[in-house]
C-alpha cells in the first residue's frame, strides 16, 4: 500500500469516527456509509482487486453471521421465566432511572413498582407506571449482560379481546418474532415521554383501537408481561424460530439463526 492510499484510507476512517460521535442520526449513517468505504479502500489498496473490496464490505455482515452460529445458537433460555419484584438498580448501572421516572410520571403516569427477570445471561429490570385515564402501561427498562447495558422506555395498552399494542424505543430489531396479537410500533428516535406518548397514541388511533383498550389492575402489571412473554415464546416455538433444547428450555433453531442475522443486517443498515 503506498503511502497516498494509506492517507486516503486513514482519512476515510477519521471521518467516520468523526460522524459516530455526533448525536444526529444522518451524520451517524454517513460514519457508517464510510466505514464501508473504508473497508472497500483497504481491500482494493490491499489488492488492486476490486472483489477484494466488495469482500471487505462483506465481512462486516458476514461476522454476524459467525457470533449467531458460534455463540447464540449454543445458549439456553428459559421457556417459562418469573417476573417478580425487584430492587432497583444503583445510580452507578442505571443513572438515568430518577430522571426518566420523573419525565414519565409528568405526562400523568403513576408509579407501580419495580420488577424484573433473568434471561440466560442477560438481567432485565423493570420500573412499572400506569396512567388510568390512557389505560395504558409505561415502563423503563433496563438490560445488563455482563459490562454491556442499555435502557429503553415501553409504553402498552390492552384491548378487551387480548391485543397487545406496545410503542417502544428499543434500540435493537427483535429477537424473535411476536405473535398475531402484539402489535408493536418501534419509535427508536423518541426524544422524550411526550414524543413516545403521541407516537402511540397516534398508533392507537391509526389501528382504531383507542375505544377498545382494557381498563388494567395495576397489582397484576407484572403478570400480564410475564404473560406477553409466555405468548411470543409459544408462537416463535410454533413457527420454528425457536426449539425445545431440553427440559423447560429452548435454543434458537436454524431458521432462527438466520432469522436473527437478517434482523442485524436491518439494523445495521438502519443505522
Amino acid at each position: 500500500m503506498e503511502i497516498q492510499q494509506f492517507l486516503y484510507l486513514a482519512a476515510t476512517v477519521v471521518f467516520a469516527v468523526a460522524c459516530r460521535t455526533f448525536d444526529n442520526r444522518f451524520l451517524q449513517k454517513l460514519g457508517w456509509l464510510a466505514y464501508l468505504g473504508a473497508s472497500y479502500l483497504g481491500g482494493y489498496f490491499l489488492t488492486g482487486s476490486h472483489a477484494a473490496g466488495a469482500f471487505g464490505i462483506a465481512l462486516w455482515f458476514m461476522l454476524p453471521w459467525l457470533e449467531i452460529v458460534g455463540r447464540v445458537r449454543q445458549l439456553r433460555f428459559p421457556i417459562k421465566s418469573e417476573v417478580k419484584h425487584r430492587f432497583p438498580p444503583s445510580r452507578e448501572v442505571f443513572p438515568d432511572l430518577a430522571e426518566l421516572s420523573r419525565e414519565t410520571e409528568s405526562v400523568g403516569f403513576v408509579e407501580a413498582g419495580d420488577t424484573g427477570w433473568k434471561w440466560s445471561e442477560t438481567d432485565h429490570f423493570m420500573r412499572l407506571f400506569y396512567n388510568s385515564e390512557m389505560r395504558t402501561q409505561a415502563s423503563i427498562a433496563l438490560a445488563q449482560q455482563g459490562e454491556f447495558a442499555f435502557s429503553y422506555v415501553s409504553l402498552t395498552s390492552r384491548t378487551k379481546d387480548g391485543v397487545t399494542i406496545t410503542t417502544t424505543n428499543y434500540p435493537f430489531a427483535p429477537t424473535m418474532q411476536f405473535s398475531p396479537q402484539q402489535r408493536v410500533n418501534r419509535q427508536v428516535y423518541a426524544e422524550s415521554m411526550e414524543k413516545l406518548v403521541a407516537a402511540h397514541q397516534a398508533f392507537l388511533a391509526k389501528n382504531e383501537l383507542s375505544g377498545e383498550l382494557e381498563e388494567l389492575d395495576t397489582e397484576e402489571l407484572s403478570n400480564y408481561i410475564e404473560r406477553d412473554m409466555s405468548a411470543q415464546i409459544d408462537h416463535n416455538i410454533t413457527i420454528g424460530v425457536i426449539e425445545p433444547a431440553g427440559e423447560g428450555v429452548f435454543r434458537y433453531s436454524w431458521r432462527g439463526c438466520f432469522y436473527l442475522w437478517f434482523q442485524v443486517v436491518k439494523d445495521m443498515i438502519r443505522v
